[in-house]
């Protein structure tokens, strides 16, 4: 399966839509096998354009490489080629192409499996697309081939002995399928009783409504023949080189890409998602799986207090098909690979974390992924510059629960009898009303489920917003706001499950730090060698001191683990702290073996430094979200916890 990293020309389909005609019903539709087909009129370069190609046929003779679709490596020189017979994909020495060019479907599509069909990733939407609405309408698909590095049978032999990459096939671009070979044979024709090799009945159980369907989709269908084949049944050939399994594009990716559009704004089954383009403009994007694409940026509106700079959210990934990563940016115009992240997630997690997220003037801030998934925003407090802030002021941390040791009964905590159904709710022992700052995590969880901290009577189904998610026993932690007031705090679980508590700090609207915004930096991957870090991955219990290069005694940083060697955790502070102390007795983020994870965390520094503590192996990330300083300008303002964002309910 080959990675797909540039989906957003794939399926955020951004053009500006006419009304059209919606799929046709499969009641409607004639299944006769069309044998004698004839080919419609040429669609010019407007019609492609404007991605209306439903009455035309879409042929630009263009070369790929010479049309946006990528350079691909010499066929077969130099070293790192293996040839399978049939094809050069998966050499070494095509490891660059296929990542970057070449995508895999996420979901099944006409009943072929996830990971059964490779495209160009620029043109998947289409022939995905086309098989998708014949399927629904019909027409059995038994199997469908695209991506093959090879190149034409013309050019000499498919295995291109030339080593020219003008003789690659369109296969090699991943942009030309095969579909139902069996059926559908390759052939050459002649003409029958002195006719017309034209007038000669082909073998397929193509009816003509499939080939429409592929021509409104802008895919050439290799029936018609090649080598300037067949117009209609009265077109003079002695001969004709017919090629029925064969759906190929030739346009460039802007035309796919409009083509794409116009089809799945014009499908009763397409879900369509209000985004903003790399441009900065307002934009619609539509799919079939409901599912947010890789590269669309989703604006997310608040209503913020006035004066409110940033927002202090709760962020959640759910429903991921692949590994990928959020980032919470502006909406104005940008585009490529972002470099920092505020959460990352593997295939099948939904995990969440806390991230500080500045707003522009108009409230908004935009959240870009890096792989289809849902993201999920639940707002827990705002920043700003006026109202009745809170500062931060950071203690030594202290675990102020932990349902494993003191049991669900105990002086400290609130008994009950026992669970009502699976759910639980602990009374969260404080000495005072304060609010604080704490990590939550869970675990041992009789999942799914999800856990809520807060005043003990604003937390439970009642209330629609989510601190911790959790699937099973694996620990997870997350940063969290408590303000307990006269209810007093609590931790609510919708499954049974452990929680454990450990207060990092206290919001005072007394003594304490204030925030001091910037964008988002990476400041340490063990990944890569970098000025501030050039070592072997952290083994067990290893310490790393990272200095953040900042001037201001305390830091709200993003913390990913990846590439985990077991179960373990992590613990950030002041290095005078964590230094020799051993094993830390609490923790800002909890990880399984072979996890990818990310928790923010408040730093408390020693001249800008911090230290980095590990349990169990593993590569460690820290992205740098805002400052803690001295001057009480923007602060902190509580909310109740309100949710602002569900891509799995905003969907148009």
């Amino acid at each position: 399966m080959f990675r797909t990293t540039l989906l957003a020309t794939a399926f955020a389909v951004t053009a500006t839509f006419a009304a059209g005609a919606a799929t046709p019903s499969v009641h409607a539709l004639d299944n006769t096998a069309w044998q004698l087909p004839s080919t419609p009129e040429r669609c010019t370069v407007d019609q492609a354009d404007s991605g209306d190609v439903g009455d035309c046929l879409l042929a630009f003779y263009d070369d790929p490489a010479a049309t946006g679709w990528g350079s691909p490596p010499a066929p077969g020189v130099g070293s790192g080629w293996t040839w399978n017979g049939y094809t050069y994909g998966g050499s070494p020495a095509l490891a660059g192409w296929e990542a970057t060019q070449i995508a895999t479907n996420d979901v099944a599509v006409a009943g072929m499996r996830a990971g059964s069909l490779q495209t160009h990733v620029a043109a998947q939407a289409l022939f995905e697309g086309f098989l998708d609405e014949i399927s629904r309408n019909g027409y059995r698909v038994y199997g469908a081939s695209g991506y093959s590095f090879r190149c034409t049978s013309g050019s000499g032999g498919w295995s291109c002995p030339s080593g020219d990459p003008s003789d690659l096939s369109n296969h090699a671009w991943g942009l030309a399928i095969d579909m139902n070979s069996g059926t559908n044979p390759i052939r050459t024709y002649t003409g029958l009783n002195g006719q017309t090799a034209c007038a000669t009945p082909i073998v397929t159980d193509l009816p003509r409504w499939v080939i429409q369907t592929a021509e409104r989709w802008g895919l050439y269908w290799g029936g018609y023949g090649w080598n300037s084949g067949c117009a209609d049944a009265t077109t003079q050939r002695s001969s004709v080189y017919r090629d029925p399994p064969h759906f190929e594009f030739r346009g460039t990716p802007s035309q796919a890409t409009a083509i794409a559009a116009f089809n799945l704004r014009n499908d009763p089954d397409s879900v369509c998602f209000d985004i903003v383009d790399d441009a900065g403009d307002p934009a619609d994007a539509c799919n079939r799986t409901g599912r947010p694409e890789a590269g669309w940026r989703i604006p997310v509106q608040l209503d913020p207090p006035a004066a409110a700079v940033a927002a202090m959210i709760n962020l959640t990934v759910t429903e991921p098909t692949r590994p990928g990563y959020l980032t919470l940016e502006d909406c104005s115009a940008r585009s490529g690979k972002r470099t920092t992240s505020a959460i990352t997630f593997a295939a099948g997690q939904t995990i969440a974390t806390m991230a500080v997220v500045p707003l522009a003037e108009d409230g908004r801030f935009c959240v870009y992924r890096s792989a289809p998934v849902h993201s999920i925003v639940d707002v827990v407090a705002y920043l700003g510059a006026d109202g009745e802030r809170l500062w931060f002021e950071p203690s030594v941390p202290t675990r102020l629960t932990d349902t494993r040791e003191q049991g669900s009964c105990t002086p400290l905590l609130d008994c009950h009898d026992g669970p009502v159904g699976s759910r639980e709710q602990h009374l969260v022992p404080t000495s005072d009303t304060a609010a604080r700052i704490a990590n939550l995590a869970v675990v041992d969880g009789r999942g799914p489920g999800y856990a809520q901290a807060g005043q003990c009577d604003a937390i439970g189904t009642g209330h629609e917003f989510s601190n911790v998610n959790y699937m099973d026993a694996t620990a997870r932690s997350n940063l969290v706001v408590i303000d307990g007031g006269d209810a007093g705090a609590c931790v609510f679980t919708l499954t049974e499950a452990h929680v454990v508590v450990d207060e990092l700090g206290r919001l005072t609207a007394g003594q304490g730090y204030g925030w001091a915004l910037s964008a988002p930096r990476r400041a340490l991957d063990t990944r890569t060698c970098t000025p501030t870090y050039c070592a072997p991955r952290p083994e067990a219990g290893a310490l790393i001191r990272l200095d953040l290069g900042i001037d201001s005694p305390g830091a709200a940083v993003a913390i990913t683990v990846t590439d985990t060697q077991g179960p373990g955790y992590v613990s950030v502070g002041r290095c005078a702290v964590l230094d020799g102390v051993g094993r830390p007795a609490t923790s800002n983020l909890n990880y399984a073996a072979g996890q990818t994870i990310t928790n923010l965390a408040l730093v408390d520094l020693d001249a800008g430094e911090m230290c980095i503590f590990t349990k169990a192996s593993a590569q460690v990330i820290i992205d740098v979200q805002a400052e803690l300083v001295a001057e009480q300008d923007i602060g902190l303002l509580p909310i109740t916890p309100v949710r602002a964002h569900d891509s799995r309910k905003t969907a148009g």
